[in-house]
């Protein structure tokens, strides 16, 4: 997509906000380009990383989020208050990285076994048809076997099939080691290929059977595709890191206690910003065309209190603005698979219609609004406990207590949301 392609996708889902989505634009728009350019110069450009600046609710993530979905690229969201400096107690910078490539690996590996599933399925069914004439030669050949085992007829018979023995994985679980996922999971790869794959004989239904060879199967072809090195290439060359609350790691200059730990976060995320190699349990990842997202809410900082380096590898910068009443009517009742058409959703689940007037959709986005003025501003997330507090008879009523079309009106929105702004109880609540 070109740039303004890109905007007009993300209009789709996200609600105002036409320089972030710009920004975001241009930096998706500059990796393509990047891949249509020949070695040497190619390797030397670098993404242009972003910080998007704007209160909690305004849509940074979400932006992200969507423009990862639209290019199919793993994408793992930090928070950075999490990390703590090499040598302090929390997880260390280089766990973000192995998070991206953990979910580059699973990324491709679904998209391995859906390209095996029919594969699978046909050695399931084979491996089944055989174990069921096995134990009764008297039934038909193979080819009605396989039709009547693909037909459903032969689901409640009952067969003996050799299926893995997961009792015999040890499931290693080690407690205030400081080991994290990442080690945890490579010791038990290495222990299960110590031990072997133990079978054992288990009689079920064609059912079950059918379903337990294959994801057998499905397993054991993946592992002997080459996913791993795709995902590896993936996260290398598509992978974006969301770095959220990257203000809350702004320490004094030359501070004591928590400043230092702060400022040493920063610090050690430079290297991975910057472009280093990082050591992952299914190899080394350069992180060197990683793009790298950040966002806060700078509330009396700003990007340019982080430390010069690490400000020079976010060139990009895009200042989110506030929500306005008329932006959350519009979030709650426009974007593909918006809040109201959720909730309409469900309640269709149990068999209830559910209509709101328009009126009401705009007392919902009054009362948002009024709640994050006199409490807490969390953006366009207030909107889900406003609609849940107005729906709340339907949401507990049906399918029995309430059935079949119900009409929110305007004046009926007014009086519960009435209650609710003015309820100090509530207003905690829902926060």
């Amino acid at each position: 997509m070109t740039p303004s392609e890109v905007v007009l996708w993300l209009d789709r889902h996200v609600i105002g906000q036409d320089r972030a989505k710009r920004v975001v634009a241009i930096a998706l728009r500059n990796r393509h380009r990047r891949r249509s350019i020949p070695e040497p110069m190619r390797s030397e450009i670098v993404p242009s990383n972003i910080i998007l600046i704007g209160p909690t609710g305004t849509g940074k993530t979400e932006i992200a989020r969507r423009m990862a979905t639209l290019v199919g690229a793993p994408m793992v969201k930090v928070e950075a208050t999490k990390y703590s400096e090499t040598g302090y107690v929390g997880r260390d910078v280089e766990s973000m990285v192995r998070d991206l490539v953990r979910q580059a690996v699973n990324q491709c590996a679904r998209t391995e076994r859906s390209g095996k599933a029919e594969a699978a399925r046909e050695k399931a069914d084979r491996m089944v048809a055989g174990a069921l004439r096995a134990s009764d030669p008297s039934l038909p050949g193979e080819s009605a076997l396989l039709e009547s085992i693909r037909s459903g007829l032969m689901d409640d018979v009952e067969v003996e099939i050799p299926v893995r023995d997961d009792r015999s994985r040890l499931d290693i679980l080690i407690p205030g080691s400081g080991i994290d996922q990442e080690g945890a999971d490579a010791f038990r790869e290495m222990i299960s290929k110590l031990t072997g794959t133990r079978r054992r004989r288990s009689r079920m239904k064609v059912r079950e059977a059918r379903e337990r060879a294959m994801e057998e199967e499905l397993e054991r072809l993946v592992e002997q595709g080459d996913h791993v090195a795709r995902a590896l290439e993936l996260a290398q060359e598509e992978g974006i890191i969301f770095i959220d609350e990257i203000d809350k790691i702004i320490g004094a200059e030359g501070g004591t206690g928590p400043d230092v730990s702060r400022s040493g976060v920063q610090r050690d995320l430079l290297p991975i910003v910057e472009g280093t190699v990082v050591q992952t349990r299914y190899g080394p990842v350069s992180t060197s065309h990683i793009l790298f997202i950040a966002s806060g809410a700078f509330h009396g900082t700003s990007p340019s209190d982080l430390i010069p380096e690490l400000q020079g590898r976010f060139p990009l910068r895009a200042e989110l603005d506030p929500l306005t009443e008329d932006d959350l009517y519009r979030i709650l009742t426009q974007p593909e698979h918006c809040l109201l058409s959720q909730f309409k959703a469900l309640l269709e689940a149990d068999g209830v219609s559910l209509e709101i007037d328009d009126e009401a959709c705009r007392a919902a986005a009054r009362t948002a609004m009024q709640l994050n003025a006199s409490g807490e501003d969390i953006g366009a997330r207030r909107l889900r406990p406003v609609m849940m507090h107005l729906l709340d008879d339907c949401l507990f009523g049906a399918p029995d207590r309430v059935k079949g079309r119900v009409r929110i009106s305007a004046d009926s929105a007014s009086r519960s949301l009435a209650e609710l702004a003015g309820d100090e109880a509530a207003e905690h609540y829902i926060l």
